[in-house]
């Protein structure tokens, strides 16, 4: 289902996965968080600062960190990816999986922009804590969290 979708990982911190209409991961969040609400707040800062924010190819790690802005690179396998930089230059988000090319890469994030911005709109452009929210299939998530 298309949305947010929080979940605890193994160490049992909060992380976030941005799915699209066909259920496909299409990023994820570039951190974990310790609680649930900060971690929908991260989703949600997200929602609202993504659609809209600069890009910026970077070919040297010195050259990250200006954000809010979506920063794309190739990677040491040769790979491309993306990831979404806040001001505070924490990463909010990131490319699920790696990419063949500039252009592929360009594209997803592309379209991980019309997505936030979709979910942005149903949220009455607010942003709404997590955007998005679709609660997790059952077993998705361990432990309770706000929602349980």
């Amino acid at each position: 289902m298309k949305g947010f979708n929080f979940y605890q990982d193994r160490g049992l911190e909060w992380r976030w996965r941005l799915k699209d209409g066909n259920g496909a991961i299409v990023a994820d969040s570039g951190e974990s968080y310790k609680d649930r609400k900060d971690c929908e707040k991260g989703a949600a800062l997200f929602t609202t600062l993504g659609p809209n924010a600069p890009e910026r190819k970077v070919t040297k790690i010195e050259e990250s960190g200006h954000g809010p802005e979506w920063e794309y690179f190739e990677d040491r396998a040769g790979e491309w990816r993306w990831h979404f930089q806040a001001k505070n230059n924490k990463t909010l988000a990131d490319s699920a999986e790696g990419y063949a090319s500039e252009q592929n890469v360009k594209r997803a994030f592309q379209n991980v922009k019309a997505l936030l911005s979709e979910i942005g709109k149903q949220n009455g452009n607010n942003g709404n804590q997590g955007g998005g929210y679709v609660p997790p299939a059952s077993g998705g998530a361990t432990g309770g969290g706000r929602f349980a």
